[in-house]
């Protein structure tokens, strides 16, 4: 039975959709894939990520999708891909989960962790920034490194302005564990695998899609940011998504 606000037109509207960004980068890095959706017809929102730590993240974005009537699906690259994880579980009205090159943790994984068992980054590609009056700091990719590893297969004059304009991380966010509540553990989820990415390594995306039970999607020669060259394949799970949640 529908509640006393809500009509029977708003459970089969067209999901919204909250894109959520990751470190490094900023809501710009969906640019090529907002004006696809909405010439689907979705109505799409890109909130900042903070970046601040796990939890403090999943709750703004949890409170962003908290005032949104009607259904939603969560999409979120790297970083962001645990910050959807722990938001999802709050919000009833998130339908869907899509991954774009993505972490999706399990219960007490941290980004760190799960990079562990892969070859570390070389010792200069953080630039810490301390941060006032804490012993934490903020990490930046250092601009040498951000085109050729970051965004492989994007324009040097664009990875240039990227680099710039990137978004720090707090360091301990990065080892911030997630909680028990995953969201992919409960939702129907997709995850979008740029074959080409030097931040996650590729089999790395493999094996949480795999059990996360994902739906997959390849984007061959895709880097990290996969989306912003090939945004067509982060289009299309995000409206298998919509089609098979949304009744």
């Amino acid at each position: 039975m529908l509640g006393p606000n809500v009509s029977r037109a708003q459970t089969t509207a067209k999901p919204s959709i909250v894109l959520v960004h990751g470190a490094f980068a900023d809501a710009s890095s969906w640019n090529t894939v907002i004006p696809l959706l909405q010439k689907a017809g979705f109505t799409v929102y890109a909130p900042p990520n903070t970046l601040r730590g796990l939890d403090a993240d999943a709750a703004v974005i949890a409170t962003f999708v908290h005032s949104i009537p009607g259904p939603v699906i969560l999409v979120g690259h790297s970083y962001g891909g645990s910050v959807i994880s722990a938001a999802a579980p709050t919000e009833a009205n998130v339908k869907a989960l899509v991954y774009v090159d993505a972490f999706a943790p399990d219960t007490g994984e941290s980004a760190g962790s799960l990079l562990s068992a892969y070859p570390p980054t070389p010792k200069d590609f953080f630039v810490p920034v301390p941060l006032a009056g804490t012993p934490g700091a903020d990490l930046y990719i250092a601009p040498k490194y951000y085109g050729p590893v970051f965004a492989s297969d994007v324009p040097p004059a664009t990875a240039a302005i990227m680099a710039v304009t990137q978004r720090p991380i707090a360091l301990s966010a990065l080892s911030d564990k997630a909680s028990f509540t995953e969201g992919w553990k409960t939702l129907p989820s997709w995850y979008v695998v740029g074959d080409a990415d030097l931040v996650i390594p590729p089999a790395l995306q493999m094996m949480m899609a795999q059990r996360a039970k994902s739906h997959i999607i390849h984007v061959p020669g895709g880097s990290h940011p996969s989306m912003i060259m090939h945004p067509q394949q982060t289009v299309e799970a995000i409206e298998a998504a919509a089609a098979a949640t949304v009744k």
